[in-house]
């Protein structure tokens, strides 16, 4: 996914980029709502629990579980937020390690019931997706300078030329405030800076300015199938809308990759199922794997992806990107094997061919992925 330079030049701030890492972790948080067994309360514990009155016997109500010491200070209050958004504690750094290097052993734990001392794969994918997003928006500093969200007024050379790109630019504003993605107020911005710029120069060759201020909604939608392409030559089609929305992309290049990269990132659970039939083929008509092993498995291997995704971003940034690149290649299928084979307790050559299987899979669904995605992007 790529991230976009907007025409006005904004971009999603670090303080942006920790809102989404935030969010990510409160979202986590809210699936993983297990209360953690080594949280200890501090100080002297009230006789009765503060929120249902239950007599309490230990440092958590055994009929609520809310804590029984209660902080009123900023330091606790410090605390709870750390806590709720990073989940740093027992949990985490039971979970970390074995997702890294013995991702069966973390698997196999859950789907028997072991779970009380690790991350649930749900709470983890949701954090590793928005952090994810959220690094790749930060610091994803690409050479894509050529790639602009609309056309430069200067390149204008006619009133006709002017007046076509200011109804292109505004079935574009009318399209995105349709939208509800992360980024999107910045990418309205950047396009009605282009706009501005376009009736100034539309000015400065004689033409007339419209008057949009009392456009209803009606209207928009008229201007944006004035900005469509020709349609004609799909008429009838079953693939007309994607045939017309691809020749959209085609003259705005920009924005449809913006388009699509927010898309990903919003759909991105569909990774989830869409893996799921190629594990069962795996394993087909297995009557000690169920699908909810299956599923168990296809989210935290996704989910590990994902944080080596992040990790790799960083090093590239900060240290040397190919090296990066190299070293996460390399232990990308180490770690399919070792998932594979810990968690379905296979032989060594059986784990060798289901690797060898499941990362033609892994590739394969991430192209239907993609696919879908850009299919979604020009509609």
């Amino acid at each position: 996914m790529r991230v976009l330079r907007h025409q006005s030049g904004e971009r999603m701030s670090g303080v942006d980029a920790a809102g989404e890492i935030i969010g990510g972790g409160l979202a986590g948080r809210a699936v993983e709502h297990e209360l953690s067994t080594d949280e200890k309360g501090h100080g002297d514990r009230p006789p009765n629990c503060l929120n249902c009155g239950t007599p309490l016997v230990d440092d958590f109500c055994h009929h609520c579980g809310q804590k029984a010491h209660i902080h009123r200070t900023l330091g606790g209050l410090l605390h709870d937020i750390v806590h709720g958004v990073l989940h740093l504690d027992g949990k985490f750094w039971n979970t970390l390690p074995k997702l890294v290097w013995k991702p069966g052993q973390l698997t196999r734990d859950y789907i028997e019931g072991k779970r009380a001392r690790y991350i649930s794969p749900i709470a983890f994918y949701l954090f590793t997706v928005v952090a994810m997003f959220a690094l790749v928006v930060s610091i994803g500093d690409l050479d894509n300078a050529d790639i602009k969200l609309t056309a430069d007024a200067s390149d204008i050379e006619t009133i006709e030329e002017a007046e076509t790109a200011l109804i292109e630019l505004d079935a574009n504003i009318a399209e995105l405030e349709a939208q509800d993605f992360p980024g999107v107020g910045g990418a309205i911005a950047g396009i009605k800076a282009q706009r501005d710029a376009t009736r100034e120069r539309l000015v400065e060759l004689g033409g007339t300015v419209p008057d949009i201020a009392a456009n209803t909604g009606e209207e928009d939608n008229e201007i944006v199938q004035m900005a469509g392409p020709n349609k004609s030559e799909y008429e009838g089609t079953w693939y007309e809308g994607i045939a017309a929305g691809f020749d959209r992309a085609t003259d705005n290049p920009a924005l449809f990759l913006y388009k699509v990269q927010t898309t990903s990132y919003k759909l991105s659970w569909l990774l989830i199922p869409l893996s799921l039939p190629f594990m069962w083929l795996l394993f087909p008509f297995s009557k000690r794997f169920r699908m909810y092993d299956h599923a168990v498995f296809v989210t935290y291997s996704i989910s590990f992806m994902m944080l080596m995704v992040i990790i790799v971003g960083l090093v590239a940034k900060l240290v040397e990107p190919d090296l990066a690149i190299v070293v996460a290649l390399t232990y990308a299928p180490v770690h399919i094997y070792r998932h594979i084979k810990g968690t379905y307790e296979l032989s060594r050559l059986s784990a060798i061919l289901r690797t060898a299987a499941l990362s033609i899979i892994t590739w394969t669904v991430l192209g239907i992925f993609l696919g879908l995605m850009f299919a979604l992007g020009a509609l």
